[in-house]
């Protein structure tokens, strides 16, 4: 007999797969990349910097399809309160740790399905036409570091943050949010971009990938606030980024149990 987590894993995993508006979502947004860098994608399957074609790659991937996957994830916990299947729920056997951690892994595993197809669709075509089959491996490298903590630190938010609020108002915040927080420079206004609570994964991008180029995504940057999190970019640091970013997801989920926990009294 399966355990209820797995059992909600992969029943969660089914259904978000089966949604067409997962998979049209991100296409629409992979389709928007390539276009805006049309003529350049020649340049880019042909570069022979292995580490840094994929890390450019999957920065992009990072920077952007997580605004898709977490609006998609918003609905996914007070989904049972809304069809009323909650009180049936909480009646069986399976504990509510147990349900929510199936839930909570099955979503995060499904969002991540998309981003693996179009890392590893690219790395494939790039090890073809640049005769460079390592790409393979460091994609694989990229997703782990780079792709996975930050769809469990979206996924754990997208589950509790609709908990308090409107699910629709968390989307409009969440995207808000995700450019504000990875995408604009810390000079220009304090922001968590470029840190190590950036789930954009620039200090692994950077350290444990490669990502170079003519200036850095991650550490201290001189004049701008908020420097306390943003130590300077190592192995080390990058290894803590993640820590953190899990570390606080943890903390989330915490805080959604305690709120399901509490309507359920």
């Amino acid at each position: 007999m399966k355990h209820p987590a797995i059992a909600t894993a992969r029943y969660e995993m089914a259904m978000m797969l089966r949604k067409r508006s997962m998979w049209v979502t991100n296409a629409v947004i992979v389709l928007l990349l390539v276009l805006l860098n049309l003529r350049g994608w020649g340049d880019v399957l042909r570069d022979p910097d292995v580490r840094e074609t994929v890390a450019s790659t999957v920065f992009l991937i990072n920077l952007m399809l997580p605004v898709g996957y977490g609006c998609l994830l918003a609905d996914r916990l007070i989904r049972d309160g809304r069809l009323g299947v909650a009180p049936i729920l909480d009646a069986t056997p399976a504990s509510p740790t147990g349900r929510l951690a199936g839930k909570y892994l099955g979503v995060c595993a499904a969002a991540a399905v998309p981003l693996a197809v179009v890392l590893f669709g690219f790395a494939a075509v790039y090890a073809v036409t640049a005769g460079q089959p390592v790409a393979l491996a460091w994609a694989a490298v990229a997703f782990a570091v780079v792709v996975l903590p930050a769809v469990l630190f979206v996924g754990a938010f997208a589950l509790t943050v609709p908990l308090i609020m409107p699910a629709p108002l968390f989307r409009v915040l969440f995207v808000g949010y995700w450019f504000w927080g990875n995408g604009i420079s810390p000079t220009v206004m304090p922001t968590t971009s470029q840190s190590v609570l950036s789930p954009a994964g620039v200090y692994t991008n950077q350290e444990l990938v490669g990502l170079r180029g003519d200036f850095t995504l991650a550490g201290p940057v001189p004049g701008a606030t908020l420097n306390f999190l943003r130590p300077e970019a190592t192995p080390a640091t990058a290894w803590l980024s993640i820590g953190v970013l899990l570390a606080v997801a943890a903390l989330a989920l915490g805080v959604a149990q305690t709120l399901r926990l509490r309507t359920t009294r």
